[in-house]
């Protein structure tokens, strides 16, 4: 579905070679050595040098920001460039590592622990020819600070929201901090039965600024979850239905995470069947 090649001013970069849907399942990895949390460079030596030889060069194929270094401070650069958050520990995927950043993200990664590799899915419909990007950082953050965050990887993003959408991007990623901050403020005052007011808003902004990913997602379960606080359970099953779809898009079917959504789904339409007879019966 992508072919590796260069890209100006990225190194390498991976590139569709057909159009490929919403949803499709671009990659599945597994690492090729996994260190557990929280790490030392002592363990990532000492990962790399129970490689096999042809690992090893692989390895060191990869993009290190200081590529003049030698031995261990090689392996250290290239680790610290390269590796993934897989669940409790952290991974080294050579292929994974190929796809480059967007802070506007056309595909998802995702760490499937039943399968115990890496998954990418495109989370829109890419074109061919276009570069598949994922996304390094969290959604809820200014340009400012993506830009901090992101130089430890050694480059300078030169997305729509970094650079041609700056200043309407901010703003809109600046309110999704605030009603981030309100939507978890909000999970603490269980007694308070709230009008989902702030997690709405935020899925739209989510969606205006093309983030449709996991974090939409998470949105929509906090629409849901709000809406059955507040007794409306047809509201709950609306969106814990589109929490099912952008999750099953981003994980596939076979992610713990999709049987999770499935069975939130399942919990609310039974609650509205349930809600629905008492109604029913009293009339």
């Amino acid at each position: 579905m992508y072919t590796v090649i260069p890209s100006l001013g990225e190194g390498l970069g991976c590139f569709s070679t057909a159009t490929i849907p919403a949803g499709t399942r671009i990659l599945t990895e597994t690492p090729l050595f996994m260190v557990r949390e929280p790490r030392t460079n002592a363990c990532v030596t000492t990962a790399f040098s129970h490689l096999t030889i042809a690992q090893q060069a692989q390895y060191l194929s990869l993009y290190a920001q200081s590529p003049e270094s030698r031995g261990d401070a090689l392996v250290i650069d290239i680790f610290n460039s390269n590796a993934w958050q897989t669940g409790s520990s952290t991974s080294i995927l050579p292929r994974a590592a190929r796809f480059n950043h967007s802070c506007v993200p056309n595909a998802s990664f995702a760490w499937n622990s039943r399968l115990g590799c890496v998954t990418v899915h495109a989370i829109v419909n890419i074109p061919a020819n276009t570069q598949i990007k994922l996304c390094y950082e969290l959604p809820y953050q200014t340009s400012a600070s993506r830009r901090k965050k992101l130089s430890a990887y050694g480059f300078l993003c030169t997305c729509p929201a970094c650079v041609v959408d700056v200043v309407a991007s901010d703003i809109r990623r600046a309110r999704m901090m605030v009603l981030d901050i309100r939507i978890r403020a909000g999970r603490r005052q269980r007694w308070q039965s709230q009008f989902p007011k702030s997690a709405l808003e935020l899925a739209r902004l989510l969606k205006e600024e093309g983030l449709v990913g996991e974090a939409l997602g998470l949105a929509y379960h906090e629409v849901a979850t709000a809406w059955k606080r507040h007794a409306r359970l047809d509201m709950a099953v609306r969106y814990a239905v589109l929490e099912l779809a952008v999750s099953a898009m981003c994980f596939g079917t076979d992610s713990p995470c999709v049987d999770s959504t499935r069975a939130f789904l399942k919990e609310l339409r039974a609650e509205l069947e349930e809600f629905d007879g008492r109604k029913l019966a009293e009339t």
